[in-house]
C-alpha cells in the first residue's frame, strides 16, 4: 500500500515541479516582453526627442535665412513676429511688446512642424530660397527643377 502513494506521490511531485517550471517560463517570458516594449518605447521617445530638435534647429535655420534674406530686400518688419529669430539682448519693454505681438498672431497656436512649414514655403515663394539646399534660386522654374522639394524628407 504505502507503494502505491509513493507512486502517485511522486506523479504529484513531478506535475507541480513541471507547473512550477511553466509557471517561471511564463514569468520571464512575460518579464522579457516587459522590457523590450519598456526598450522600443524608450527607443521611440528618443527618435522623437531627436526629430522634434532637428525640427527645432530647422525652424531656426529658416528664421536665421528670413532674417537675412527679408533684411536684403529691406523688409523692417517679419510678416509675422516668429518669422525672424528674436535677439536675446532684447530690452524687458520690448520684451513685452513682443509678447503682445505674439499674442496678436497667436503662433502659440502653431506647433513647431506648422511654423517650419509656414516659413519654408514663405522663403521659397518670397525668397526661391530652400534652407535644406541652402541655395537662393534664380526663378520659380529653377526651383522646381533642381531642388527636391519642400521638406527635410525630400533632400534625403
Amino acid at each position: 500500500m504505502s507503494r502505491k502513494s509513493g507512486i502517485g506521490h511522486e506523479a504529484s511531485l513531478k506535475r507541480k515541479a513541471e507547473e512550477k517550471l511553466e509557471s517561471y517560463r511564463k514569468k520571464i517570458h512575460m518579464k522579457n516582453q516587459a522590457e523590450e516594449k519598456a526598450a522600443e518605447q524608450f527607443r521611440m521617445r528618443l527618435k522623437n526627442k531627436q526629430d522634434e530638435m532637428k525640427l527645432e534647429g530647422d525652424l531656426r535655420r529658416s528664421q536665421r535665412a528670413c532674417q537675412q534674406l527679408d533684411a536684403q530686400k529691406n523688409i523692417q518688419v517679419p510678416r509675422e513676429a516668429w518669422y525672424w529669430l528674436r535677439l536675446e539682448e532684447e530690452t524687458e519693454e520690448d520684451e513685452e511688446e513682443k509678447e503682445q505681438d505674439e499674442d496678436e498672431y497667436k503662433s502659440e497656436d502653431l506647433s513647431v512642424l506648422e511654423k517650419l512649414q509656414i516659413l519654408t514655403s514663405y522663403l521659397r515663394e518670397e525668397h526661391l530660397y530652400c534652407i535644406w539646399c541652402g541655395t537662393a534660386y534664380e526663378d520659380k522654374e529653377d526651383l522646381s527643377s533642381n531642388c527636391p522639394g519642400p521638406t527635410s524628407a525630400d533632400h534625403d
